[in-house]
């Protein structure tokens, strides 16, 4: 959620070079952004591996090889937009004349005593895309959000084009993702109401299902498909560049509070979210195109992983995601 805050500074300062350190997959995405100029990638993979493997001595062979990486050049400014203290050590690492991040209101773990500079907050619960904007207005960029469509090469649309003619999937497409991140289950909605929704979807729409699923999650994937019947398809493998790519192609994302919601949203579709015990006034897809699908109840949003009940989630019913994706499918016909 920093990429239109990052296309605003781009936009203010068009001459600039702008390096992007991350950590995941998304930097693969990144990558192909006219408006980044590198993309530097954090080795958690690598670091956590070494340490599974109780290999010290390699983890501080990789993490020299990144800090030597990050410090190469010398940085006019430096922005945390994370806010958590693994962020605010690293820009410390960095090296730079400025190095700038949110004051107390947003910023996590007391990351804030680290920054040189810090960009005031008014609201705990503004959305996120709203608040790394309030970094880019604090250097000069204008108070209006940049549009951005992101692009991936021509190799990434040419695979997700053969997979739809291979399988024969044809418009109109509904993408479901019942996933989450590891350790976020707790987000989940229940894998068998997602199918009895496909069936749904199917009956009322015509619509053809498209089952999203990543590593580790293939098993499950063909559960659902299973449950959920004729006209159901598993999405075929992807990495960040060729899943934006396939998002593109669809004709609605239906799914819960994930990185792959947002990404759907950046791919302009229109999106039916639904959201538990996670805070939908700072998480939920940016924009008009959505549909946020919660209770509201007095225990959310909150912070409880371990909460036994989830009524948040539990109560969601098929009726009313589908309700949702009607609504929506309507508005975009």
């Amino acid at each position: 959620m920093c990429i239109p805050a990052v296309k605003a500074m781009r936009d203010r300062f068009p001459d600039a070079r702008i390096t992007w350190l991350v950590e995941g997959p998304v930097g693969e995405l990144l990558a192909f952004q006219t408006f980044i100029d590198e993309v530097i990638q954090f080795p958690r993979r690598r670091l956590q591996d070494g340490l599974k493997a109780g290999s010290l001595l390699n983890v501080a062979r990789e993490m020299k090889r990144f800090l030597a990486h990050l410090r190469k050049d010398h940085y006019d400014c430096i922005v945390d937009f994370h806010g958590i203290i693994k962020s605010a050590l690293i820009s410390l690492c960095a090296r730079g004349d400025r190095k700038i991040g949110f004051d107390a209101i947003h910023a996590k773990e007391k990351s804030h005593i680290f920054y040189g500079e810090c960009v005031r907050g008014t609201d705990r619960r503004m959305h996120k895309v709203d608040k790394n904007m309030l970094v880019a207005r604090y250097l000069g960029a204008g108070n209006a959000r940049p549009e951005t469509m992101l692009q991936a090469p021509d190799s990434v649309y040419r695979y997700i084009e053969n997979f739809f003619r291979n399988t024969g999937i044809r418009s109109p497409v509904f993408a479901i993702n019942p996933f989450s991140s590891k350790g976020t289950g707790f987000k989940r909605w229940p894998i068998e109401r997602y199918a009895q929704l496909a069936g749904r979807v199917k009956d009322y729409m015509g619509a053809q299902i498209l089952i999203l699923w990543g590593p580790g999650e293939k098993e499950e994937a063909e559960r659902l498909k299973a449950m959920a019947g004729e006209n159901a398809f598993l999405a075929c493998p992807t990495n960040i560049p060729q899943l934006y790519a396939l998002l593109e192609n669809v004709d609605m994302y239906i799914g819960g509070d994930t990185g792959v919601m947002h990404l759907a949203s950046a791919a302009k579709i229109p999106v039916v979210a639904i959201f538990g015990p996670t805070d939908a006034a700072v998480n939920a897809p940016y924009g008009f195109n959505n549909i946020i699908v919660r209770k509201e109840l007095s225990c959310s949003p909150c912070k409880k992983k371990d909460c036994r009940d989830r009524t948040c989630i539990a109560s969601i019913s098929v009726e009313d995601v589908f309700e949702a994706v009607k609504s929506m499918s309507d508005n975009a016909g």
